[in-house]
């Protein structure tokens, strides 16, 4: 291809997702702070309500969740970088204002490729009018957009309804409230104050669901007219809350109904899982799991379910191929290793299957009782929404993983949580045994465990790996603590000869 086609290719692709991110307040108020999310998640709503492709709240948190960025305010750097996991191309920031029962949102669209920002949209009035002012926001957003908005703003209006101010500031303080009680109830006096209010119906949704209370969400999300924006999205949920229940028949045509209005890789992944767990009498599962990867390759969760899908159906073989893929993209995923082993097993490779074993010693000891293939075990991947995450840590080397690892380890060996470190350092030689640090951090934390033996091996093991002069500072410490003041001295003349000033080895070489 030449490179003005590629240029053309380029131009021509379809713009990511937008994604939208709570404005940040003006000056910390208790009392208004709830504002800021009830903003986007019903932004995002609005934004999809006239056509764009928008990034729900719930996925956006996800993200955040996903890339282990706590629930503070977010810089512009942080907020590109969920909006990378999320595939999208542009940000919604901005801030809000209260005065005197008046609010002022000021948002702008940011390009996350550029880092340019369009100039501020304002939307002001009566906090009691906030779900109108937000309504105004998302038409003027979506105006910036390539495509205009695919209604207008009475039809945007007439879609959405009025909502009482005391319902939205309910729903605002749900999803913002800590405690899964203290968001239920609040969810609920929205509903019961504005029983058409599909945002709130939907957020009280996902948290039953989340907390595994299934036939409430059930109940809860098939409320959701078939005629509101929301209602794709409420019957996903539906159908997950559904096969999480074991109603896999229900979820299996509702899943299916929901690709034959618009087909998705999600989608296709849910309904797959569960034919998967109807029986072998039911269509083969790894077909939709094969079309789902073939519309998102880069999915380690689809991945995997079909590897996994392959070894239910007997396909040992296939599943080894795909289970093998899944473990090169996520380094620490000890399911996908333990289903490999099982594949392997299946597929005669005893030898391979053992060593693959090892890999699941070390990085999630808890699975040990598990070696025997059992395929009753729940380790598919039902997927909460039809958006995927390009996951943090997928893709990357086994290496990069492991230095992601040590930094880990490092910072709970320094707080004291000894067991912490020792998780996380054990994991990360197993996937670079050769890297020097990691044995000495290892050596470090079996030290202050009181496990000099354990130590001294791995501060050799460091020695050998690199020679640092920490480490054989550490090896001569724990040789001295061991008795062995001989030997604790040699290591020690040996950094005197490369730093005669040492102050550490002067110590130990001149102790009694």
């Amino acid at each position: 291809m030449s490179l003005l086609a590629a240029i053309a290719l380029a131009a021509a692709a379809a713009p990511g997702p937008m994604v939208v991110f709570a404005p940040e307040p003006a000056a910390a108020d208790p009392d208004s702070a709830w504002i800021g999310e009830a903003v986007a998640d019903r932004l995002a709503h609005d934004l999809a309500a006239i056509g764009v492709d928008v990034v729900e709240r719930a996925d956006r948190m996800r993200a955040q969740e996903s890339l282990e960025i706590p629930p503070v305010a977010l810089s512009r750097a942080t907020c590109i970088r969920i909006a990378e996991a999320l595939g999208a191309s542009r940000l919604v920031v901005g801030a809000y204002r209260v005065e005197k029962g008046d609010v002022t949102l000021t948002l702008s669209v940011l390009d996350a490729a550029r880092g340019t920002a369009s100039a501020p949209l304002l939307a002001s009035g009566s906090l009691d009018i906030l779900p109108a002012l937000i309504q105004a926001a998302a038409w003027d957003v979506a105006a910036l957009g390539p495509a205009p908005p695919s209604r207008t703003r009475e039809e945007l209006l007439g879609l959405r309804g009025t909502i009482p101010p005391a319902a939205f500031k309910a729903y605002g303080q749900g999803l913002t409230a800590r405690k899964f009680t203290a968001r239920v109830q609040l969810l609920r006096r929205s509903l019961a104050l504005a029983p058409g209010h599909d945002d709130a119906r939907l957020a009280l949704g996902r948290i039953l669901l989340e907390q595994r209370e299934l036939s409430a969400a059930d109940a809860v999300l098939g409320r959701v007219k078939p005629g509101s924006p929301l209602s794709r999205v409420a019957r996903f949920l539906q159908a997950v809350a559904r096969l999480e229940i074991g109603r896999y028949r229900e979820a299996a045509n509702a899943f299916a109904s929901l690709d034959a209005e618009r087909r998705g890789a999600a989608v296709q992944n849910n309904q797959a899982l569960a034919l998967l767990r109807l029986g072998p009498l039911e269509p083969r599962a790894s077909e939709l799991l094969r079309s789902a990867v073939e519309a998102e390759p880069g999915s380690p969760d689809l991945i995997f379910n079909l590897g996994f899908a392959l070894l239910s159906e007997g396909d040992a073989d296939g599943a080894v191929y795909w289970l093998r893929d899944a473990v090169r993209r996520d380094a620490l995923d000890a399911r996908a290793r333990v289903a490999l082993s099982w594949a392997l097993k299946k597929a005669g490779r005893r030898a391979e299957a053992a060593e693959e074993w090892k890999g699941v010693t070390a990085l999630a000891p808890n699975y040990d009782a598990i070696a025997a293939p059992d395929l009753t075990r729940r380790f598919e991947r039902v997927l909460p929404s039809e958006r995927l995450l390009a996951a943090d840590r997928a893709g990357r080397s086994a290496s990069e993983v492991a230095v992601m690892l040590v930094g880990r380890g490092e910072r709970r060996l320094r707080a004291g949580d000894l067991d912490g470190a020792l998780r996380e350092l054990t994991r990360a030689v197993y996937l670079d045994p050769y890297a020097p640090r990691v044995h000495l951090l290892l050596g470090r934390t079996h030290r202050a465990r009181g496990e000099r033996e354990k130590a001294e091996s791995e501060l050799r093991m460091a020695l050998w790996s690199s020679g640092d002069a920490a480490a054989r500072l550490e090896l001569a410490a724990v040789l001295k603590e061991m008795g062995r003041k001989t030997e604790a001295r040699a290591e020690a003349g040996k950094v005197l000869k490369d730093d005669p000033k040492n102050a550490a080895a002067r110590r130990i070489l001149d102790a009694p």
